[in-house]
């Protein structure tokens, strides 16, 4: 039901327009809440309104005072000079940084040294984030050199031991592909995020490489007894100012409407990430708006709504500014980092999914639009069309708008375009020159068809998208119990062979009646935009019936298959008994979560009404289970003030495959200490 508008926009959509939006905001210096990123939100406003299309600057407080929802707006920053210089030992004399050279030079936030600028001398940490880290050094009036996370560093060499400043020399090593060594030559975009109350600093950062060398100097320094110093200098303000949102719509004719969100932040050269989503959004409006205007489509029943905002900290001041139209906001898209060459970045293209408490007809549409922009080239044989790129269809995952989104208690379904790896992800590598215009031109295609389709849906696409809800509903019933019993088939050897296959059919006896469940449910959300449709709900009905035969039919099969197996091995299939509730498991029955904001925790001024104590457990809690923090994100999404923690951590268990109860029982206590939930 999308292809008439999909062919009309492939005809008009052009990457090479995208391309030249990309190419311009990348000249802006695009820190959260800054003249940079104000400048570059005015450039869109101005270039889309060039375009006849609505378009306007949306301005909230940047003072770190004001919070919308959980989320602290940070204050204004400003910099219009940084130089790092080497001024001891004489022969070595020069410049080590420079931000007129490269604006990722210096950490982002970084606040004045003393006016004329200040010399001191350097300590090397190999990390810093341990308090055995600083044994037997001395870093007061001193500046630390370390390549351990900034926001860790500063609390315990600043607040706590008096260094002066900070320098960073840090880079990503993500095998297969980005190796040590690759970026050696690159700086990683550094920030600090202040909450309130910290004591100043300034920061640089150096490249790996730089960094090296200089570790080396200065342990010379150290064997001759020789320090070596440097000498910094930093012109920045932080102050209360204002921090801006793009706006721009395409006018429906109801108040429903569907958005368009892409993060508009990030260092100067920043192209990718994520540039390359704002110039992709502008590109889909610039020609939604041509065919609309020149009638080639119809004007829509929905207003599209794009918003181009500082990532997350902007979505949260726009939706909590216009909390009486989320109920009118049927459905979103995120994009974010859309652009790669995937030869040079190493990339995947993939469309995200909603996450499972949230099951939406949104996955269905735009998993179905992705489909068509696929086929590109006509196979050897001539009977099918292949694409010529890397792609991917992904569970949900978060990291970016589309989570505030997607939260139950927003409740917009907002899939996520986004590739990834990206090598040269938040580092000054990544350039204009990293964009590709032929991917900019998929991503605005897709996005453009997905907003436009749902912007238009009436009772007649209803009957299509339901049929195409159900049908990728038991696809994926299918392909998920054929991996299972793959799995533990392959699996199934040795004296537990028994035990394994019985694991297996109880857990799918578990799984499969959820996966109907939320089936059903992205089934019925369909209704949100097939108003009028007075067979919508017996259709409903009988494809959730044949989806339930099809899940008995499945699971009949599957557990004949492993017992037929174990019966040819020779060994028993066991009952598998109910766990019995251990201590942990009762407490977390007994806890019952509500969350005291809409929309997800944003932690960062929270954390500080935590005793230090509690803080350095915290933070501890976060190291020693590695997986807890999408955990952690996944559970408050089943939170609705009516589940147990014990409820809340199968739910987790049933979507993702894992989930870890210690965990979240100790979470969920932080974050009532913070109060930012209660029980």
């Amino acid at each position: 039901m999308f292809k008439q508008a999909f062919h009309k926009l492939e005809k008009e959509i052009s990457g090479d327009i995208a391309y030249n939006f990309v190419s311009e905001i990348c000249r802006h210096h695009r820190i959260q809440s800054s003249p940079g990123i104000r400048a570059a939100v005015e450039y869109v406003v101005d270039t889309l309104k060039g375009h006849n299309l609505d378009a306007s600057v949306h301005s909230y407080p940047a003072d770190g005072k004001t919070h919308s929802w959980s989320s602290l707006h940070f204050q204004e920053w400003s910099c219009s000079d940084a130089e790092l210089r080497l001024a001891h030992p004489p022969e070595e004399v020069g410049v080590l940084a420079r931000w007129s050279e490269d604006r990722i030079s210096v950490i982002q936030r970084s606040l004045p040294t003393p006016e004329g600028g200040c010399e001191a001398e350097i300590v090397v940490l190999e990390n810093g984030e341990e308090e055995a880290d600083y044994r037997k050094l001395d870093v007061e009036g001193k500046v630390v050199l370390t390549n351990g996370d900034v926001s860790r560093v500063h609390a315990l060499a600043v607040e706590r031991r008096g260094a002066i400043g900070i320098i960073y020399d840090g880079m990503f090593v993500r095998p297969p592909t980005l190796l040590e060594g690759e970026l050696d030559d690159a700086r990683k975009y550094t920030s600090f995020w202040w909450s309130g109350g910290e004591k100043p600093v300034f920061g640089f950062v150096l490249s790996p490489r730089k960094g090296r060398w200089l570790r080396g100097l200065v342990e010379q320094g150290r064997k001759k007894k020789d320090p070596v110093r440097i000498w910094a200098k930093v012109d920045s303000d932080l102050y209360d100012g204002a921090t801006e949102n793009a706006v721009a719509t395409i006018p429906g004719e109801t108040d429903e409407e569907v958005v368009v969100i892409a993060h508009i932040c990030h260092p100067q050269q920043s192209a990718n990430d994520n540039a390359s989503g704002c110039g992709t959004a502008m590109e889909a409006a610039r020609a939604l708006g041509a065919l609309i205007s020149r009638g080639d489509l119809p004007k829509p029943r929905r207003t599209i709504r794009f918003t181009l905002v500082p990532e997350m900290s902007g979505t949260y001041t726009y939706l909590a500014a216009n909390e009486e139209d989320i109920p009118r906001m049927v459905a979103a898209i995120n994009l974010d980092m859309v652009g790669e060459s995937h030869e040079l970045c190493q990339s995947i293209f993939t469309v995200i999914r909603t996450p499972e408490s949230l099951p939406s007809y949104a996955n269905a549409l735009v998993e179905a639009i992705f489909d068509e922009v696929k086929k590109e080239v006509t196979t050897f044989g001539g009977r099918r069309k292949l694409p010529l790129f890397r792609h991917n269809v992904s569970a949900y995952s978060g990291g970016s708008d589309h989570y505030i989104y997607s939260d139950p208690t927003v409740g917009v379904p907002c899939p996520m375009l986004n590739q990834w790896p990206d090598k040269f992800y938040h580092t000054n590598a990544d350039t204009v020159e990293k964009v590709d215009p032929a991917m900019l031109r998929r991503a605005a295609l897709l996005t453009a068809t997905y907003a436009y389709s749902i912007a238009v849906a009436g009772a007649e696409e209803g009957v299509w998208l339901v049929s195409e809800v159900a049908a990728q509903k038991r696809a994926a019933l299918v392909e998920l119990v054929r991996g299972e019993v793959e799995g533990a088939l392959n699996a199934a050897e040795g004296d537990d062979t028994g035990r394994k296959l019985a694991e297996t059919i109880a857990r799918l006896k578990r799984v499969v009646p959820y996966k109907v469940g939320r089936g059903v449910e992205a089934m019925r959300s369909v209704s949100r935009v097939a108003g009028g449709d007075p067979g919508f709900g017996e259709r409903v009905e009988r494809l959730s019936s044949e989806l339930e035969r099809l899940a008995k039919a499945e699971l009949k099969q599957a557990e004949s298959a492993m017992r037929e197996y174990a019966a040819v091995k020779g060994v028993e299939v066991p009952r598998i008994r109910k766990k019995r509730s251990g201590k942990l498991d009762r407490e977390a029955s007994g806890i019952v979560p509500r969350r005291v904001f809409r929309g997800p925790v944003s932690t960062r001024s929270w954390v500080r009404k935590l005793s230090d104590e509690e803080q350095e457990a915290y933070r501890k809690l976060g190291k020693d289970h590695p997986s807890g923090r999408s955990l952690g994100s996944l559970a408050l999404f089943w939170t609705d003030g009516s589940r147990s923690l014990g409820e809340i951590s199968e739910l987790v268990e049933l979507e993702c495959g894992e989930t870890d109860l210690e965990y979240l029982v100790a979470y969920y206590g932080y974050l009532r200490s913070m109060g930012l939930v209660e029980y």
